[in-house]
């Protein structure tokens, strides 16, 4: 029971550090997918992007 009370009186630091790291996890999972697709090699990147346009 004292694992909820010390949740009860300190919700703010406890929804503070969760938003911090849904935020840097998908900043690293958005910088990993980034530098993947930079890595790719030239020919297969050009036709991604002439499918996307």
């Amino acid at each position: 029971m004292k694992n909820s009370n010390w949740i009860r009186k300190n919700w703010l630091l406890v929804a503070g550090i969760s938003f911090t790291g849904i935020h840097l996890g998908t900043y690293f999972i958005q910088r990993a997918a980034k530098q993947s697709v930079k890595s790719q090699p030239e020919g297969k990147q050009k036709s991604l992007n002439n499918e996307l346009k």
